[in-house]
């Protein structure tokens, strides 16, 4: 285990200094930025937002360069530091980060990716009209999209979007044409990405998909009155068109689908009017009378009824993902105002959550081999809390595992508690501890 964690911190170290060998893909002005000889190097920088908590930006500062051999910098050169770098550093040190671990878990030899997105809180700014919006009070907010690996539990991709102009059909087909995550995967995701043009995104890019869709008694689905009112596990064929032929509005067979011009469909155009679609569709039943339906495009050699449903349960993770992103690693709690700074924490927030989340999977796998009487889960943050120490070079390896063995909670399989929705907001600036 302790070999797995110290592994683990090397690799990281070794991507945060490939990608700072590049610094110049990442500054703001590449050929004078980080030119000059500083306290804050561009690893320096790096780590230090790697490992901001819930404190003040003077209390971090104090906090992290306290421990070090190097002099405490000022709040005023952190800014300015932080000023000359792109927020995609992070990103770029999260994508080389995953590809050197070797040892990732799969099912049928597949990533199970899901993708969804949640709202992140901002301190507000008066003249940030691009972000603000509402109707009885002004909210600033940004949209995350991430691509989240639902057995290891690590994000592979993710995207800020403003919520004005959000379109997470639009990311995940962005996501997509990238491919910064692993070939053989399969992607997963709810009825918010119901969508004829992200399925032939995926069929025209060899991406495995697993959609849920609106039921076909639901009137604004994609298929309702367009399949039969049972169980099936069906192939279906559609031809899309933006053209009005006498054949098209006859559609013997729902054949065809009109796409209007308001829609969006890629692979459609003037020289190209018809678009042939196959793809996989299978309905069951959850309940007496409640059924679900999802869209795939999966071998029924490898995958069967019961693995539709465990694929669509899987990404349910997510959901559990974006809340300890939140209130556990600390995406509340930003340190500054500046919409590039905020951008760099999440970032960086993503990051550190997927460090310190394959961390918690290699102990808990340890603790699943012990047999004993009742079934514990690691405290997630607590965990959180020693393994920013840990990475801040604040305790040794055995204080790390020790601390997270010790601090367990029981596993409640069964238990059902009505979910409760309250409005979150970032956290004031001015209302932290030191």
């Amino acid at each position: 285990m302790t070999k797995f964690i110290s592994s683990l911190f090397y690799r990281l170290d070794n991507a945060i200094d490939s990608t700072v060998d590049s610094i110049k893909c990442f500054c703001v002005d590449p050929t004078s930025n980080f030119t000059r000889s500083r306290i804050l190097t561009p690893k320096t920088l790096i780590k230090f937002i790697l490992g901001l908590q819930a404190h003040s930006l003077s209390g971090e500062v104090s906090d992290y360069f306290t421990s070090s051999n190097i002099d405490i910098p000022s709040i005023s050169a952190v800014s300015q530091r932080r000023d000359l770098l792109y927020p995609e550093i992070f990103k770029s040190i999260n994508r080389r980060f995953l590809s050197f671990i070797d040892n990732l878990s799969t099912l049928n030899g597949y990533y199970i990716l899901a993708q969804d997105g949640s709202d992140i809180n901002l301190p507000f700014l008066q003249d940030d009209t691009q972000i603000s919006y509402g109707q009885d009070s002004v909210v600033c907010q940004y949209h995350m999209n991430a691509l989240y690996d639902c057995i290891n539990h690590v994000f592979w991709e993710s995207r800020i979007d403003l919520p004005t102009k959000k379109s997470e059909k639009s990311a995940r087909i962005d996501f997509i044409n990238h491919r910064n995550y692993p070939e053989n995967s399969i992607i997963t995701a709810d009825r918010g990405y119901e969508s004829y043009n992200l399925i032939a995104h995926c069929i025209e890019n060899n991406q495995k998909f697993v959609f849920r869709v609106k039921d076909i008694d639901t009137r604004s689905g994609t298929f309702h009155g367009a399949l039969p009112d049972e169980t099936f596990d069906i192939t279906v064929t559609r031809t899309l068109t933006n053209l009005q032929t006498n054949e098209v509005k006859k559609n013997e067979n729902n054949q065809f689908v009109f796409v209007p011009s308001t829609s969006v469909f890629d692979y459609l155009d003037a020289c190209n009017p018809f678009y042939n679609l196959s793809f996989g569709i299978v309905r069951f039943k959850i309940a007496d009378d409640k059924y679900e339906t999802l869209v795939s495009n999966l071998d029924e050699n490898e995958f069967k009824l019961d693995d539709f449903k465990d694929l669509y349960h899987l990404r349910w993770n997510e959901e559990t993902a974006f809340y300890y992103l939140k209130h556990a690693v600390g995406m509340l709690y930003f340190h500054c105002k500046k919409r590039q700074h905020i951008q760099q924490e999440i970032y960086a927030s993503i990051l550190f959550y997927n460090y310190a989340n394959l961390i918690i999977q290699n102990i808990k796998k340890k603790m699943e081999l012990k047999k004993t009487k009742y079934i514990y889960d690691i405290n997630v943050r607590s965990a959180l809390t020693n393994i920013r120490n840990y990475f801040r070079n604040q305790i040794k390896e055995y204080i790390l595992i020790r601390n997270i063995k010790k601090y367990l909670t029981p596993s409640r399989p069964d238990r059902n508690v009505q979910r409760s929705m309250k409005r979150q907001s970032a956290k004031a600036l001015n209302n932290r501890t030191s």
